[in-house]
Parts: structure tokens; sequence; C-alpha cells
């Protein structure tokens, strides 16, 4: 019989509830480790429940632990933690699971679920890089309460490789319970184009939305947001190869006609997240999206204006809410 997978989802928020509840549907051994206990006696009373694209869900209450502290990782013994904070707790996060990985004695994988670009660099200062591993995450995921997870688009499956060489095939059983419960999930050894094009897809919406307060899908019904959507996408395509990387699609031109043909029509009604954070007065993952475009193009010389534009005026929405 096989041994049962056990994962730690550190990060109650949309993304760690609702993969979470599926996982905890199909016997996996969950541990969910919340920011507040008021949230984590809800949870323990509750379960956790997922509605909307791919149907109702509910996770019992018994089918999965949930704690408050971090500290609770060095005395388990986890196959996965799988990270679900905003990409503005990085730095913290990997900090303290730095001192953690110290008093383990043995390696779980490390599974990044975050925006934007340079979450891996991070965290591969302080735990070993061959253990960091990143998921791509293009399905929209909405909290509506404590215990409570709406996914309100979904645009592609979850893509889970390493940016830094490692097999992936270790992470199968996670791939597939996350299918299992739900979500479509599959292993890539092409993360790093998989990254690129999240990052693509976000940094054409995300600022905007928030900015102008609207779903993605009427950023694309009008020709001036269209117009500015193309230009962050040359430059996004110019800085990423500047500085080495690549994606699926070798110019800004052939990935505008999948993302109007593809991505924008199944998230036509979802709001950005950085819209959410505004609104809800949180710092937004700005930084590791636009500021990691201009970041990268400082570092090889070149010029990010549109990048830099939106970096600013989020910043100012920031300190507006």
């Amino acid at each position: 019989m096989d041994r049962k997978l056990n994962v730690v989802v550190i990060g109650a928020g949309a993304v760690g509830l609702g993969v979470g509840c599926g996982l905890a549907t199909r016997g996996v051994g969950l541990h969910i480790i919340a920011n507040r206990e008021g949230q984590r006696r809800a949870l323990l009373e509750e379960g956790i429940s997922r509605s909307g694209l791919f149907g109702d869900l509910h996770a019992p209450p018994g089918s999965f632990d949930v704690s408050t502290s971090i500290d609770s990782l060095a005395t388990e013994r986890a196959d996965v933690w799988l990270v679900c904070v905003k990409a503005t707790e990085s730095e913290r996060l990997a900090q303290t699971l730095g001192a953690v990985w110290q008093k383990l004695d043995h390696s779980p994988a490390v599974v990044l679920c975050q925006n934007g670009w340079g979450n891996a660099e991070t965290f591969s200062r302080f735990l070993p890089s061959d253990r960091v591993f990143n998921a791509r995450v293009i399905t929209g995921f909405e909290r509506m309460g404590e215990t409570h997870v709406r996914i309100t688009a979904h645009a592609d499956a979850i893509h889970i490789g390493s940016l830094y060489g490692a097999k992936t095939e270790e992470l199968r059983g996670l791939s597939d319970a996350i299918q299992a419960g739900g979500v479509p999930c599959a292993l890539s050894e092409s993360i790093e184009k998989d990254l690129w094009a999240k990052v693509l897809y976000n940094g054409l919406l995300n600022p905007l939305g928030a900015l102008v307060g609207v779903p993605y899908g009427a950023l694309g019904e009008r020709k001036e947001t269209r117009a500015i959507m193309e230009s962050i996408a040359e430059e996004t395509f110019r800085v990423m190869h500047v500085a080495g990387y690549s994606s699926h699609w070798d110019s800004p031109s052939e990935y505008l006609d999948t993302f109007y043909e593809q991505l924008l029509p199944p998230t036509a009604e979802h709001q950005s997240s950085m819209l959410q954070d505004l609104h809800a007065g949180r710092p937004t993952e700005i930084d590791p999206l636009c500021g990691a475009i201009c970041t990268l193009a400082e570092k090889h010389g070149i010029e990010a204006p549109l990048n830099r534009a939106l970096h600013t005026l989020i910043r100012v929405a920031e300190q507006r809410h």
C-alpha cells in the first residue's frame, strides 16, 4: 500500500484553502497554517468549502489539521510545504523556514504558489535550491469568508516544476492529488517559460485592472486599454529576452494572439487580486511583477518606462487606500 502523502499548506488565503480543500477530500494528510487564531477556530469548526468552477466541495472538520505556528514544522514529517502566501511575504517567510529547516531530519519539497518573478531566488537564499519548486497558478480563487473559497476563473492547469534542474517526478503524487481534488494540475519541465507566461498575463491585466477598477474582460473591450496592454507586452518581452529568459512565444504578437483568443475570454469576469488588495488596504504584489521587470531592466542597462509607471501608480494607490 502506498504511503499517505503529507502536505503542509502555509497560508490560509484563497489559493491555500482552494487547493487544500481538494487535497483534504482525497485523503492527503493535510496541515494548514493560518495567520490568525480566529480563522484557525473557524476552520476547525466548519471545515473548508469550495464553490464556483469545478463544482461544490466540502472538506469536513477533522479531515485536516490547522495551526498558527510555523515552528510546528520542525517536529512534523511532511513531504511537501506548499507556500500559498503573498509574494510580499516571501523574504520574511523564507527566513523563518530557513531557521526551521536547520532542525529537520528530512528534506520536504517546498512548492511556491506565488505571483511574479524572483520568489524562488528569495527562498533559495535560505533553503537548498534543489528543494525549491514553483507552481504556476493561473486559476482565479477568491476567498468569500474565513472558510469558503470560490473559483471564479480558470485559464490553464496548475504547472509544477523546478528552476534549478531538480527532478519533478517526486511531486507526481502532489500533482495527481490536486488534480483528483478537482483543480487541473500537471508537472512541467518548462516551468521558467510557464512562469514568464504568468508574468505576462498578470502584467497586462493586474495593475491596469486595479487602477481602473474593472474586471479583466473590460480591459480587452476598449482599444485604448488594448493599446496599453500591447505596449506592456512588447516592453516585457524585450526585458525578458535581454535578461536571458524565454516563454512559450517567440514574439509579443504571437503571445497577444493567444492572450486575446484563449487566455482572456475564460477569465473575463475575474477581478485582479491587486484590485482586491487595494480595496482591503493590503500591500499589493506589484514588486514581484512590474518591480521585478524594472529591476531586470536596470540590471541589463535598458529602460522599462511602462512597467515603472505602473509600479509608481500602484504604489500611490496603496497609499490612498
